[in-house]
């Protein structure tokens, strides 16, 4: 039996790259030079390669840089996801779109589920809802994945947090971390095996995809992160002014995956546990 056809936009990013590491019950198709942005590069490129299922992970992910530049974000952001969307109308193609927990807003200080309103605060965010919302109206066979503060990926990786955290912690006998907002941190490879429970489970609509967290600020993260890898560093909660953001992100990025738990289709752990598989990974290649 042939493989489903999968193309995966942002493959050199850490989920992209993640995807092809991971998916392995799927032909991964090769797209690293596919601009997005152009309809006409798009098109030609479904043409050839005829997709069963398209993962959609690339972004103009610069928050700050979002909230300076909104013209290239909603170009990049929504048109960009409206230039596939329009390639998979009429098409018997899943269309996977990963979005933010980020959008969410400022209306809540506990978990954000699925069926709470959105208000996102900052352009990264809207541009991110507008792209939900042209899935949703153009297309019947989709998913949107709402999902934050992903790690993972190799040493070598550029937006490896974690092990940058765990370099910055060995040059010092203290480091200074944010407590200011929450969120879930959350394992790219757990995620990953998500997006396939869903895709073999014939699942559709819109899903919090998140390691469970409560009230679990950077400050915490950072901490555990440090004690996980047994650093001999302090880890003390910077001044206000330290972080400051050009961008008016929300306080509460926290997210439940309420409808993965209804479904009873939810596969991901504890955010301490799915850290220390992570750690322990990393430690093995160290």
């Amino acid at each position: 039996m042939n493989k489903k056809k999968v193309l995966v936009t942002g493959l050199n990013g850490l989920l992209g790259s993640s995807i092809k590491k991971y998916l392995l019950s799927y032909d991964i198709i090769e797209c690293n030079d596919l601009d997005i942005s152009n309809f006409k590069d798009v098109s030609i490129r479904f043409k050839k390669s005829k997709p069963d299922i398209v993962i959609h992970t690339a972004a103009y992910t610069d928050v700050d840089g979002c909230e300076k530049n909104p013209e290239k974000a909603f170009l990049v952001n929504t048109i960009g996801t409206q230039n596939l969307v329009n390639c998979c109308i009429g098409k018997d193609i899943l269309f996977i779109y990963i979005s933010s927990t980020g959008i969410y807003g400022t209306e809540k200080d506990s978990r954000y589920i699925e069926f709470d309103d959105v208000l996102p605060t900052t352009v990264h965010h809207k541009t991110k809802y507008e792209a939900e919302k042209v899935v949703k109206t153009h297309l019947n066979k989709y998913l949107i994945l709402r999902t934050g503060w992903l790690y993972g990926g190799t040493t070598e990786h550029k937006k490896n947090f974690v092990y940058k955290r765990y370099l910055e912690a060995l040059g010092s006998d203290k480091i200074y971390s944010d407590d200011s907002q929450i969120g879930n941190p959350t394992s790219v490879i757990e995620f990953v095996k998500q997006i396939e429970v869903l895709i073999e489970n014939n699942q559709y609509g819109v899903f919090n995809c998140v390691n469970s967290a409560i009230n679990i600020s950077r400050y915490d993260y950072v901490k555990e992160i440090i004690k996980q890898f047994e650093v001999s560093c302090d880890v003390k909660i910077a001044k206000s002014d330290i972080y400051k953001r050009l961008a008016p992100v929300s306080k509460n990025e926290s997210a439940q995956n309420y409808k993965l738990d209804l479904l009873s289709l939810n596969i991901m752990s504890d955010w301490k546990d799915a850290l220390s598989d992570y750690i322990l990974k990393l430690k093995s290649e160290l």
